[in-house]
């Protein structure tokens, strides 16, 4: 009987998975290389894709809602602030209305570069987040530890979603995903743009983020073969 083809994995990349799951088996958190989660002596926690879509989180303030040791203030939020005299406040920036540990802001990262751009789930495929410091990835970090935001990158395989979600007071987002295969195997490309437009009862308050992602992935046929891989990965993202 004929055997299908071996797929070889990057040991540099995460992914988390085709199946519409809450559970990954890897991460990089541990020591920036593929290595199973039950290998990993640390605190780390994978939020897949499948489980963004559920819960329906798009940042930070939205999603550590329903992650262990993570706090949120706000409206929203699950931070009480009872009897400690501690307090979170309500900035400019929502990722930073957020601690981890009970101690402080968490290191927000972008495929494990440092970065201070929010991240939005429109462009992204998982989350990693690590409790605690890790000096192996980044350094003297924040004690809190790490929030990593994983993009979804170019891939071999025809795809394309659309979504729309309608709010109170008006509000509406929408986004797009379209993967497109240009070389079979060899060259793909990938486009994420969204469209997120939140309008409060208090008028005029409003906040609007436009933003837009591409990649493209490059695997030349020549250079794969006789046991080397050669992977070129490029991606770009601009945003108001």
């Amino acid at each position: 009987p004929a055997t299908d083809e071996v797929v070889v994995l990057s040991p540099f990349e995460g992914t988390s998975g085709t199946e519409k799951s809450y559970n990954a088996a890897t991460t990089l958190a541990g020591n920036r290389l593929n290595t199973q989660l039950r290998d990993v002596g640390g605190a780390v926690t994978v939020i897949t894709s499948q489980f963004l879509q559920d819960t329906g989180a798009v940042n930070n303030a939205s999603l550590l809602q329903y992650t262990t040791g993570t706090e949120v203030g706000g409206v929203y939020g699950n931070f009480a602030g009872t009897g400690d005299a501690a307090a979170l406040s309500e900035p400019d920036r929502p990722s930073q209305n957020t601690r981890v540990r009970g101690l402080a802001v968490a290191d927000n990262t972008r495929d494990f570069f440092l970065s201070q751009i929010p991240w939005d789930s429109y462009n992204i495929d998982r989350i990693d987040l690590q409790r605690g410091p890790n000096a192996i990835l980044f350094g003297e970090g924040s004690p809190a530890g790490i929030i990593n935001a994983g993009t979804k990158a170019a891939r071999f395989k025809n795809s394309g979603e659309v979504e729309l979600r309608l709010g109170s007071y008006g509000s509406t987002r929408e986004s797009l995903d379209l993967n497109r295969v240009i070389i079979p195997k060899q060259v793909a490309i990938r486009l994420d743009v969204l469209n997120d437009q939140e309008k409060y009862e208090q008028k005029p308050a409003f906040s609007h983020d436009k933003r837009v992602s591409g990649s493209v992935r490059f695997e030349p046929e020549a250079l794969n073969r006789n046991g080397y891989r050669f992977i070129a990965k490029a991606s770009f993202e601009s945003g108001r």
